[in-house]
């Protein structure tokens, strides 16, 4: 019986010694894990907030200059994206996908000459206007976004569309915003008053234009497959 109780008492010392030291080794390990973790926050922290500031200093100095600058980066990977989705979706789909680099430029052309100056003196204008911040203002605010400077925006991107695809003309521009527009409109009415409401409700001022050049990141995608449905169609036939 003793010989049992020793044995019994020496299973139990070693089950013990094992627990504590499985405890221990993760007690040592836990510090490692969390020091490499906070090291990486840390460095993103530091990286994020170090962007942010410099693009906050560039949008005081250089304010139209660095909101077109954004517009065409995000316009043409916006057209890049859109590409990719069509050769996905088309017939050419086991094909290599080739990029076509002039129809993006066409587009990062739009975000850089008109969409960003534009829309500086666009949200300029309408704070002027509409100065509150109510949520009456902010629905007053998105409505006159899709009245006036949504669908002007739409047609200079069909436009760009057929100039860089060399079918240009005014009959041509006009034809395709009769066919586009009403449904690129409808399609839009669903997407920017929401961006909107955040954006007047929730973003200081100077930074709506980054916040609206980022959601038109999507919006631009959905947008350049509406232009250039046409060349799709014409590829897919040949």
């Amino acid at each position: 019986g003793g010989d049992d109780n020793d044995e019994s008492n020496n299973n139990e010392d070693y089950q013990e010694q094992v627990v504590l030291t499985a405890t221990t080794e993760e007690q040592e390990q836990q510090p490692k894990l969390s020091s490499s973790s906070l090291s990486r926050l840390g460095l993103l922290t530091t990286t994020m907030s170090f962007m942010g500031n410099s693009y906050a200093t560039s949008l005081q100095q250089y304010p139209i200059l660095t909101k077109s600058i954004t517009a065409c980066l995000i316009f043409g990977l916006s057209d890049y994206l859109a590409q990719k989705v069509e050769t996905k979706s088309s017939e050419e789909k086991k094909k290599a996908f080739v990029f076509n680099i002039r129809r993006a430029v066409a587009s990062s052309i739009v975000g850089l000459c008109y969409f960003g100056p534009v829309s500086h003196y666009w949200y300029d204008m309408i704070f002027k206007i509409l100065p509150g911040t109510s949520i009456y203002s902010t629905l007053q605010k998105a409505a006159m976004g899709q009245i006036f400077f949504g669908p002007s925006f739409t047609c200079i991107f069909f436009a760009s569309a057929l100039v860089q695809s060399k079918t240009f003309s005014l009959q041509n521009w006009m034809n395709k915003i009769r066919s586009d527009l009403p449904s690129a409109w409808l399609a839009g009415c669903g997407f920017w008053p929401l961006v909107d409401l955040v954006s007047y409700g929730f973003i200081s001022p100077q930074y709506i234009p980054l916040f609206i050049n980022i959601m038109s990141l999507v919006w631009n995608i959905y947008l350049s497959l509406v232009a250039n449905k046409q060349q799709l169609l014409k590829k897919e036939k040949n």
